[in-house]
């Protein structure tokens, strides 16, 4: 019975060719806004996602001390016995004290340099999250020297009256530190072993120089003329991996408990994500409104439908047809408008897609171009629109939805006609 109603709506909507079009152009236009709106949030969403970094990143929180204005409650310190209770935190991969050099300056030939150096644990250092330019994970050996991809490019001649940067080979320029007692009675200087460079990372240890712990103690001893005692010895920050992105909210809750401040771009993440849901769900919203406005239209040809087709109503109830059957037959009718004007809004959409993807990459940032932007269009890669199959899927299934139920009244004002009078009708 089914199979021949589909057949009966297919034929009655073929009969009236001009009114489907007019009235499923609503629906285009609703499901071609749906269609984009969701699509461009979900774009954006990942090309945020894509300049936080790889998982690494996400799961990488940062420690650091709070401060405490009552004395009579001094706030907790980042000594070895904190780093032991990080250690035993549910959902923590690796904890990574750092303690950071207290004075210095960069220096290679002429040339001076700025870049904070940060003494860690060698044995840690893969566990950073960083790579070396060449690929590899890095390996820090004792006397030797890490830095980040942009050290190099912080170096300027200090007797040229204009600053302008310059750039190091730190592999193969010989590198110095010069050092100074915080008393300002001496200084020293320490040739430093540059044994790689770091992939850009975009983030923090862009700007670094990584060397052992046990070398920066003995240096910060030698400008503070004070002992190391590790009874007393506090990190300057702590670096704290999450096992998963699932656990990072959990684990930074966990490190705030303690007293500490922590944060890092797995929370800043998920506040991102909720963000764009909803964004999603208003752009969505704004989008369906013109789909509301279609299942007037949609309401109104159905109706309009009914009422030429009255006495051919009757007929079919006069030889059989249940009201059920009538009822289906109109609701078939109008789910089957929703769907061609749906089908149609999704080519459309892809169209757009399409060009819209292409116009940002080939548009300049500026001169004229898409300066609106938050981001340089290179980073969108082809994809600030995305429209997924089941997005697709969801709005085919919107807008079939959206016309069977407008046509629901005059479906049912239809399946109630009495067949007497019907018939009189001419």
């Amino acid at each position: 019975m089914l199979y021949e109603l589909l057949q009966l709506a297919l034929a009655n909507l073929g009969r009236a060719r001009a009114r489907l079009l007019m009235t499923a152009g609503g629906v285009v236009v609703g499901t071609t806004a749906v269609i984009i709106l969701i699509g461009l949030t979900l774009g954006l969403q990942q090309t945020a996602e894509a300049s936080i970094g790889s998982n690494a990143a996400i799961t990488q929180i940062d420690v650091y001390p709070s401060w405490n204005p009552d004395p009579d409650s001094p706030a907790p310190v980042l000594n070895n016995e904190a780093v032991q209770d990080m250690w035993r935190i549910p959902g923590v991969s690796v904890v990574i004290p750092t303690a950071r050099l207290q004075s210095g300056e960069l220096m290679a030939g002429d040339y001076s340099g700025y870049g904070e150096i940060l003494g860690i644990d060698p044995r840690l250092m893969p566990y950073l999250g960083v790579v070396t330019q060449s690929g590899e994970v890095p390996v820090l050996e004792p006397g030797q020297v890490i830095a980040g991809f942009n050290v190099g490019n912080n170096f300027y001649n200090p007797e040229s009256e204009v600053f302008e940067p310059v750039s190091i080979d730190l592999t193969t320029t010989p590198v110095r530190l010069r050092m100074y007692k915080f008393d300002g009675s001496d200084d020293r200087r320490v040739t430093l072993n540059v044994s790689a460079v770091l992939a850009e990372s975009r983030g923090y240890s862009d700007y670094v120089m990584y060397m052992p712990l046990n070398d920066v103690i003995d240096l910060n001893e030698w400008i503070t003329d004070q002992e190391y005692d590790p009874e007393k010895f506090v990190y300057d920050q702590v670096v704290v991996r999450a096992t998963s992105r699932e656990t990072v909210t959990d684990v930074i809750e966990a490190i705030r408990e303690m007293g500490f401040g922590a944060g890092g771009m797995g929370e800043y993440l998920e506040s991102l994500n909720g963000f764009f849901t909803t964004m999603r769900l208003m752009l969505g919203g704004v989008g369906s409104i013109a789909l509301l406005v279609a299942a007037f239209g949609v309401a109104n040809t159905m109706m309009m439908a009914i009422l030429e087709r009255t006495r051919e109503i009757g007929i079919m109830k006069a030889i059989g047809a249940t009201n059920q059957e009538i009822l289906l037959l109109f609701l078939i009718e109008a789910g089957l408008v929703g769907l061609s004007g749906g089908v149609v809004g999704v080519l459309l959409s892809q169209v757009l897609q399409n060009a819209i993807n292409t116009a940002i990459q080939q548009a300049p940032q500026e001169q004229g171009g898409i300066s609106f932007l938050p981001m340089d269009p290179s980073q969108i890669g082809g994809n600030l629109i995305i429209i997924p199959s089941e997005l697709i899927l969801f709005a085919l299934a919107l807008a079939t939805m959206v016309g069977a139920l407008a046509g629901t009244y005059p479906a049912w004002r239809a399946a109630n006609m009495q067949p007497v009078q019907a018939l009189k009708q001419e």
